[in-house]
């Protein structure tokens, strides 16, 4: 049974931003026709923005596992996890080592540790809109 779940979508900065591929889309086939221009502008940005949300990583969370992006790790194997603020990140992610599903857009996050001595990843980094729910829901199980 599914627990938790959360999929990475861009933020609304990320949609501004990409408002940049509308000149750039428009430039492509202007100068043959105003109208391919424009059309071409808009499937460049609904495209980016489509991409951008089917390629979104998702955090699951299930009685038995946790799958963060591609990965799964089972929640016997978990030990604490720390709630993760902007100005605590780069402090965070400075093990190589760690499994990172790391959003820029997503400010905050949750770290937390693998009590598992066969693997070789100490911990988890995972970006998340809502880290003390998912904190809870890890505490839990």
């Amino acid at each position: 049974m599914i627990r938790y779940t959360e999929s990475l979508t861009p933020s609304l900065p990320i949609h501004l931003a990409l408002l940049i591929l509308l000149p750039m889309g428009f430039g492509m086939l202007a100068p043959i026709n105003l109208v391919a221009g424009a059309i071409s502008a808009v499937v460049l940005y609904a495209l980016a923005l489509v991409a951008f949300v089917l390629m979104a990583p998702r955090i699951v969370v299930t009685d038995t596992e946790l799958r963060a992006g591609r990965a799964t790790i089972l929640l016997s194997l978990l030990g604490k996890a720390e709630i993760v603020e902007p100005e605590q990140r780069f402090e965070a992610l400075g093990d190589a080592r760690t499994w990172k599903v790391l959003r820029g857009w997503i400010p905050r996050g949750l770290l937390i540790a693998v009590d598992d001595p066969a693997d070789p990843t100490p911990s988890w980094y995972v970006s998340t809109r809502h880290p003390e729910k998912l904190r809870a829901i890890l505490t839990e199980s």
